[in-house]
């Protein structure tokens, strides 16, 4: 039984009883009708569409310029994040603190924007047992940016999806002891996910402290009930399922039994759905990963983590069932660099999403990216030595890439000229293909660019992993 709404907001639904539906890759789906309308203004996009059992949206995704204006009171405002690792590198002298300043960067763009709450997909921290230190300065974020007398809008219509199964659902900033201005609801990810014994996170700290709203647990593996949180504003409703990470062969198979079911409203139609997911998007191996079209077509948009690529602008993806039923991705990536590789060397972004569902019409939202301002430069690059003027001998490869190195150094500075002081050593990783040439000691190399006194009047943050090499192989024929 789900509880009557607060009499403080307009209710959403007398018929807010969930109801069960089967979501499994083969199961057949009810196709689209004809579409009716389409309608654009200068905030909102809406695809409006006759259909039986879903719904789909367009959004705008550009960069905006300023601070948007606070939304009113029939509109939802969500910031997003994933990915945060906090507590990454910790020990070294000159990147131990990015991560905590990206996530300082997340904490105080949700409040500029006047944000109704902040969510966040996962891997908040880096080591599935954060150090004191990195559990210290966790907690000393929270509670200068998430505690105040900012009043909070959002309504908790059912919150039976936040905790422990054994413990009563609340939402933190219902508790009379402790005074919430900025909302936090997260799912674990693999790094920091529930362990040990008693099958603890280290997210139950920060949720034991009144500091976040932690969902998307499952008890039970082998038989996933997903249920949603529902939050109203007003006339705004969104259900926010949660599938906190779960080993993808696992989470894999689970689906592939029928065994996952996803928890929907009765009046299903009238909430703006959102999936919050934290698995293997790409496939790197089979079944090590989980397909979008193992999600239900009725979602509205999924947010996915554990992907540190930044493709956050949404993208429509074929789901679950035979028909041409679609959902709206955005993979936000993480927030601090913890691999020198390509994908972590896209521009990072962060993002809000405004949510709002006018007297009787489909729900419509607007989706915002946000660019990080406080992230370390990274400068990646595939070099292939052959084809260039670079000599054949261990000091013409040194000299060579000594000058890639530099023009790499000048060309973050370019890029991110307002980058704070504490972020001007950029990252640097070059990637060469060598097939040819001697190799030489990447190590002995890099000391050119860490001369001074200490680290911080080093050229780089990384001079020891400034170049990886492979070489083709040759292959013979039988």
């Amino acid at each position: 039984q789900i509880p009557p709404p607060r009499p403080q907001s307009p209710p959403p639904s007398p018929s807010a009883a969930l109801r069960t539906a089967f979501i499994v890759p083969t199961c057949p789906d009810l196709l689209f009708a004809e579409l009716l309308v389409c309608v654009a203004s200068r905030c909102f996009l809406v695809l409006s569409v006759r259909v039986i059992k879903a719904r789909e949206f367009m959004a705008q995704g550009n960069v905006g310029a300023g601070v948007p204006a606070a939304p009113d009171a029939n509109t939802l405002r969500i910031f997003i994040a994933t990915d945060n690792h906090l507590g990454f590198n910790e020990k070294d002298h000159i990147r131990g603190q990015d991560s905590f300043i990206a996530f300082e960067e997340i904490l105080d763009k949700a409040k500029k924007y006047n944000s109704d709450f902040l969510l966040l997909g996962g891997d908040l921290f880096h080591d599935n047992k954060p150090s004191r230190k990195t559990m210290i300065k966790t907690m000393e974020l929270f509670r200068e940016h998430c505690f105040g007398d900012r009043p909070v809008h959002v309504e908790p219509v059912n919150v039976d999806a936040v905790g422990r199964g054994n413990e009563a659902s609340f939402v933190n900033y219902d508790d009379p002891n402790v005074n919430i201005s900025l909302p936090v609801f997260i799912i674990h990810g693999n790094h920091d996910d529930p362990s040990g014994e008693g099958n603890f996170s280290a997210l139950d700290i920060l949720s034991q402290a009144r500091m976040i709203n932690y969902f998307g647990r499952q008890e039970k593996i082998d038989e996933i009930k997903v249920t949603p949180l529902l939050l109203a504003k007003g006339s705004a409703r969104v259900a926010i399922y949660g599938l906190g990470n779960i080993r993808d062969e696992r989470l894999y198979q689970t689906f592939a039994e029928k065994k996952v079911k996803f928890m929907r409203p009765s009046d299903g139609e009238a909430w703006f759905s959102i999936l919050v997911i934290h698995q293997n998007k790409e496939a790197r191996m089979q079944k090590n990963y989980i397909p979008v079209t193992f999600l239900p077509d009725w979602l509205d948009f999924v947010i996915w983590g554990h992907e540190h690529e930044c493709l956050i602008d949404p993208r429509k993806e074929k789901a679950a069932g035979d028909g041409d039923g679609a959902v709206m991705v955005s993979q936000p990536g993480s927030s601090v660099q913890t691999s020198l590789t390509a994908a972590e060397a896209v521009r990072k972004h962060m993002a809000y999403m405004d949510v709002r569902i006018p007297p009787n019409a489909d729900p419509q939202y607007r989706f915002k990216k946000v660019p990080f301002s406080r992230v370390r430069p990274f400068v990646y690059d595939d070099i292939t030595l052959q084809g260039t003027d670079c000599l054949p001998s261990e000091e013409g490869v040194k000299e060579f890439l000594s000058q890639k190195i530099q023009e790499a150094i000048d060309l973050a500075k370019e890029e991110f000229p307002d980058a704070p002081a504490v972020l001007r050593q950029p990252l640097i990783r070059l990637k060469v293909d060598n097939t040819g040439y001697p190799q030489i000691h990447a190590r002995r190399f890099g000391q050119q660019f860490a001369c001074g006194d200490s680290p911080k009047d080093w050229s780089v943050a990384n001079p020891f992993e400034l170049i990886t090499f492979w070489r083709r192989v040759k292959r013979t024929g039988g």
